[in-house]
């Protein structure tokens, strides 16, 4: 463009010299265009370096972008033709900068949800390798070190078989497994496919839900409970009555064995709400008010009403628990302790982990058989003649308010252990 208007100007410098001189004026001329033709040259030279050097400018730009890096941008100070490509490329930069960090800010949150989910996730590629975990996935196939790049055939095959059938299987299964405490867990599997940079891949979706099955259970015995409950109260509240006034005619009549009749049904529905009640209070737990546990004084406390033998150190970590709920837990196990081993020592071990404790009250009695550690924690189930089936049921109920968990187990040497795992954070 400079170029140009500087030939447009030499042709009238040379129409106004023709103009003025005639014919005579080759010399001036000849200079003239002489200097023009330098000055031409060096515009020429200079727009040449110009966009040489935007060019260069441009590709390195460029090959930033290629290699993940936004942050360059030219320098559009300078006014120049090329402004408008400057400014389109800046503005590409910085878009493609700001939208990179909000990617990273979701990569990151994303990365947070996922490691804080109690959900095992693992993604396998298409050559069976591993190439995504989440922390939960770590901690339930105990591998030391990272699960990335390792073999997921390999590792279903040193699984349990239950295990196997369910990952091997595409869509949602459920299945059981003996854990380490002996206890069924129950486990919700799902299986799918998904297509992630053109590339097949696998996603599993493990979760456990044996709290929630627990949950459901308890739910639905207190259901049963208040229904009975209801209906029973129903029939006790005008028998009663009845009772009562039949016992003032009894009276009247001087009839001894009509009394004891009415004093015999009389006893037996003030047994019969007795009983209603005792199971209602299973429906009305409250949420438990969590306070820091003092261990000395509740161990002295137990101590007075059932003697054990504390077998280790008390916690020194901060255990928070609704302190009434918790001491009637306790009071629940070491009273059937002392009720299965009346003439043995009983014995308590706190052990303190970084996350949480086990309480253990082992006895030297004869022990638990199979069917009733399953069921023990079932209301209305008992052995004992007189029994209720309600403590442990509202024992369950308590420790699970807390997110806990209550395990029973038969000892080698006889007798029965019973854990009691508590979480030791802060309410």
């Amino acid at each position: 463009m400079k170029t140009a208007l500087a030939l447009i100007a030499c042709q009238l410098i040379m129409l106004v010299l023709s103009f003025f001189f005639g014919g005579d004026y080759p010399l001036v001329a000849a200079a003239l265009l002489i200097f023009l033709g330098i000055v031409s040259y060096k515009i020429i030279v200079h727009s040449l370096r110009q966009q040489q050097a935007l060019i260069l400018s441009l590709e390195h730009g460029l090959q930033s972008l290629r290699d993940n890096d936004y942050s360059v941008s030219l320098n559009d100070s300078v006014a120049s033709l090329h402004q408008p490509l400057i400014s389109a490329f800046n503005q590409t930069s910085e878009k493609l900068r700001n939208e990179r960090q909000h990617i990273y800010q979701r990569e990151m949150l994303l990365d947070k949800v996922l490691n804080a989910s109690p959900m095992v996730m693992i993604l396998v590629d298409q050559r069976g390798k591993i190439v995504l975990t989440n922390n939960t996935a770590q901690q339930t196939f105990e591998i030391n070190g990272s699960m990335l790049g390792l073999d997921w055939p390999q590792l279903v095959s040193s699984l349990a078989v239950e295990f196997q059938s369910a990952l091997n299987s595409q869509g949602e299964s459920i299945f059981t497994l003996t854990d380490k405490q002996g206890q069924q867990q129950a486990w919700h599997v799902t299986s799918s496919k998904v297509r992630i940079h053109q590339a097949q891949h696998q996603l599993y979706l493990l979760k456990t839900i044996t709290q929630e099955l627990s949950k459901q259970e308890v739910a639905t015995w207190k259901k049963v409970i208040s229904v009975i409950s209801h209906e029973l109260n129903n029939s006790i509240a005008p028998i009663s009555s009845m009772c009562h006034s039949g016992e003032l005619l009894a009276k009247n009549l001087d009839e001894p064995r009509l009394n004891r009749v009415f004093n015999t049904i009389s006893g037996r529905v003030n047994h019969l709400n007795d009983f209603i009640k005792g199971y209602a209070s299973l429906t009305k737990i409250k949420l438990p008010h969590k306070a820091c546990i003092d261990w000395p004084v509740l161990i002295e406390q137990l101590q007075v009403l059932y003697p054990f033998k504390l077998t280790s150190p008390l916690p020194t970590a901060a255990v928070h628990a609704d302190i009434a709920q918790f001491e009637q837990v306790l009071i629940n196990i070491l009273k059937n302790a002392h009720e299965a081993d009346p003439a043995g020592p009983i014995t308590m071990n706190i052990d303190s982990r970084p996350d949480h404790i086990e309480l253990t009250v082992m006895d030297n009695g004869s022990g638990m058989s199979q069917e009733v550690i399953q069921n023990a924690l079932l209301p209305f189930y008992s052995t004992k003649h007189s029994g209720t089936g309600l403590g442990l049921a509202l024992c369950r109920e308590i420790i699970e308010a807390h997110n806990g968990k209550l395990i029973f187990n038969n000892r080698p040497q006889g007798g029965l252990s019973v854990g009691l795992l508590l979480p030791n954070i802060s309410p």
